[in-house]
């Protein structure tokens, strides 16, 4: 299994987490985009279609040309209800910090009772009951967007096709989507009206998708200016047959899908000028999986472990010294694991406290749903750091005890040795495995990427700890 096998007791010996120093005077640097494109052509229970996956792939070609970063890596194609969940957790990792987030979806959409759904490809509702748990809810999809307020969300919708599951008898079941909630400084742009159908275009696409391609290939338009062309040349495309619209909450009515221009750097006075950094292509992945978390499952028959994807959510937060009283900051982590069901709360702080002989402790907690397929976490032996997801850990030094049922506390060594070394490793790996025991008495072990949302909350962290440690 990834991460468990040939580690013997080393697994069983450890502790602690967490700091990664983030550069943060880069001049000139550029915005961050995400995008997640799905494309759902080949269905389980209704009829193929042929254009979903051939958009995607046209819009992910597109989007990485502007300098967008795929999540998952390239366009997402034919995704069922397991694999739609993995995408948009991924998805939600790595727009924590993102300037522009986009979402593209081509395939079957449904509306009932002013509910809009978008199709996995073995979806099979058999009744109304049925929509919530075979479809996925637009409106809920929508919500994960909520987030920092400066940045952009873009949701691009080419869905309206006839309704697959007509057969079926489902009462009001309709084809299309119909409007739903936005969060704020959102575009939602319909390839068209509701309780129509999109119309095919040229080379095997939509027309839709076709108009959309070859718009964002003209230099630097606004958003604004982009939905508007696309929908003048599907209207005319298809002789009025077609109508795009778009809705949009608090529009930046200069945010473009092209990167930024960058702005150079101010001096700064007895600074020496940061060295020049290689140009970024345009199209590369994302190494480090910004805000990724993982689960690896025991199993025996995968020697690696089953993974299942997730995300982290860092934040630095202020909480009260236990032993002076005054205001202190701590890192927080909220890690999501939807597909096994497994909510993880992770706090960090300097310890303050002299009758505990550690030099910064942590908090875990452990959130399971009933359904959790371990049962519970009943023991947590300790903590690595590696520098990627596939590397293998390096154990902390420290000591993890169990408080209540779910809850373990975790404290980094206070030796002066331990405590070099440790920040050493801290310092300079991107991500950490904890192992885990379950009340089933299976293993399983969550790794946790930093990323630069992360990076920069340890950094602002650590800088308050020093700047604390140095008043006294």
């Amino acid at each position: 299994m990834h991460g468990l096998s040939g580690r013997g007791t080393q697994l069983w010996s450890a502790i602690i987490i967490v700091i990664a120093m983030f550069t943060a005077a880069e001049p000139a640097a550029a915005d961050k985009r995400v995008a997640l494109v799905i494309g759902n052509s080949i269905h389980e229970h209704a009829p193929l279609l042929d254009e979903p996956a051939t958009d995607a792939r046209l819009l992910a070609d597109r989007l990485t040309r502007l300098g967008f970063t795929l999540s998952g890596g390239a366009a997402q194609i034919d995704l069922d209800r397991k694999g739609f969940d993995r995408a948009l957790a991924e998805f939600k990792g790595r727009i924590a910090d993102a300037d522009l987030a986009l979402i593209y979806y081509a395939g079957y959409g449904l509306n009932l009772n002013g509910t809009s759904y978008l199709g996995p490809v073995d979806a099979a509702p058999a009744k109304a009951d049925d929509l919530a748990t075979e479809l996925r809810d637009l409106g809920a999809i929508l919500r994960e967007l909520d987030g920092p307020s400066g940045r952009q969300n873009v949701v691009i919708l080419d869905a309206f096709r006839a309704n697959p599951f007509a057969a079926r008898g489902i009462a009001g079941l309709a084809a299309g989507l119909v409007p739903v909630g936005m969060p704020a400084r959102t575009v939602l742009s319909f390839a068209a009206q509701a309780g129509t159908i999109g119309q095919r275009g040229p080379d095997g696409h939509s027309a839709f998708t076709a108009a959309l391609a070859d718009v964002l290939q003209q230099p630097g338009p606004r958003l604004i200016d982009i939905f508007n062309q696309t929908n003048m040349a599907v209207q005319r495309a298809t002789s009025g047959a077609q109508q795009p619209f778009v809705m949009f909450t608090l529009l930046d009515g200069g945010a473009q899908l092209s990167p930024a221009a960058a702005k150079p750097a101010s001096p700064v006075a007895s600074q020496a000028p940061a060295p020049p950094r290689p140009a970024a292509s345009a199209v590369a992945a994302d190494a480090r999986t910004p805000g990724l978390a993982v689960l690896y499952d025991e199993d025996v028959s995968e020697p690696r472990g089953k993974r299942y994807s997730g995300s982290v959510v860092w934040r630095i937060e202020t909480v009260k010294s236990a032993q002076s009283g005054a205001d202190t900051a701590a890192i927080r982590a909220e890690i999501d694991i939807p597909e096994r069901k497994l909510k993880v709360s992770l706090q960090l702080r300097r310890n303050d406290d002299p009758t505990l002989p550690a030099s910064h402790v942590a908090e875990l907690t452990f959130k399971p749903a009933p359904e959790f397929v371990g049962g519970a976490i009943s023991n947590v032996p300790g903590m690595l750091m590696k520098t990627s997801e596939q590397a293998r850990g390096t154990p902390l030094a420290g000591l993890a005890v169990k408080i209540t049922e779910g809850s373990f506390l975790v404290g980094l060594s206070n030796v002066e040795a331990d405590r070099a070394r440790n920040e050493e490793l801290l310092a300079g790996r991107e991500w950490f495995d904890i192992p885990l025991v379950y009340a089933s008495q299976r293993r399983g072990i969550l790794a946790i990427g930093k990323g630069p949302s992360g990076d920069r909350v340890f950094a602002d962290a650590f800088a308050a700890w020093g700047r604390s440690q140095a008043a006294k």
